[in-house]
C-alpha cells in the first residue's frame, strides 16, 4: 500500500472508459472455518495473477475489511477482458471449488456487482491521500483552474 500523502487536491483522470468491479464475500456461519477460508484464500492468487499480467485489461483493486468480510474494489480496461478473465483457468477452478464445497449450503456469501463507465462519465478527488482507487489505476493530477469543480471534471 502506497503511503506517500499527496499534500493539496488532486484528481484522477483517464481519455477512455473503465469497468468498476465490486466483488467480495460475506462469511455466514463464523464457525464453519473450513467453508470460508478456502474461499478467502483463493482471492490472493487471483489478484497477484491480475498484477503479474497487464495484458488482461486489469488496473488496480482497493480492499476493504468487514468483521463478516471483505470487498474488493477493482478497475478494469473493459467489459470482455473481465468476462474473459472469469471464464480462464485461475477463476475457473475457484469458482468450481465453491460450487462443490458450498454452493447453496449458506455458510459462506459471494457476490459482484459490474459498472461500464463509458469515457467522460466519472471523476474523482482527493485531498491530502495517497494514490487511492481511480488515481492509482489511471492518473494522478494535481488539480488546476479547469478541473476545480466537479462538473468540470466530469463531461456532460
Amino acid at each position: 500500500m502506497e503511503k506517500k500523502i499527496y499534500n493539496g487536491r488532486f484528481r484522477a483522470s483517464t481519455d477512455e472508459g473503465l469497468v468498476l468491479f465490486i466483488i467480495g464475500m460475506r462469511i455466514n456461519k463464523i464457525f464453519s472455518f473450513t467453508k470460508w477460508v478456502p474461499v478467502f484464500k483463493a482471492m490472493g492468487p487471483m489478484i497477484k495473477e491480475l498484477y503479474q499480467n497487464p495484458e488482461l485489461g486489469f488496473r488496480h483493486t482497493e480492499f476493504f475489511f468487514s468483521w463478516k468480510g471483505v470487498t474488493l474494489v477493482q478497475y478494469w480496461r473493459s467489459f470482455e477482458e473481465l468476462e474473459a478473465y472469469a471464464h480462464g483457468k485461475t477463476h475457473s477452478v475457484a469458482w468450481k471449488s465453491f460450487n462443490q464445497k458450498i454452493k447453496d449450503d449458506g455458510s459462506v456469501g459471494i457476490y459482484h456487482e459490474t459498472y461500464i463507465i463509458e469515457k467522460g462519465a466519472s471523476e474523482a478527488i482527493y485531498n491530502n491521500m495517497p494514490k487511492f482507487g481511480l488515481s492509482k489505476a489511471y492518473s494522478h493530477k494535481r488539480v488546476d483552474s479547469k478541473s476545480e469543480t466537479a462538473s468540470n471534471r466530469i463531461s456532460k
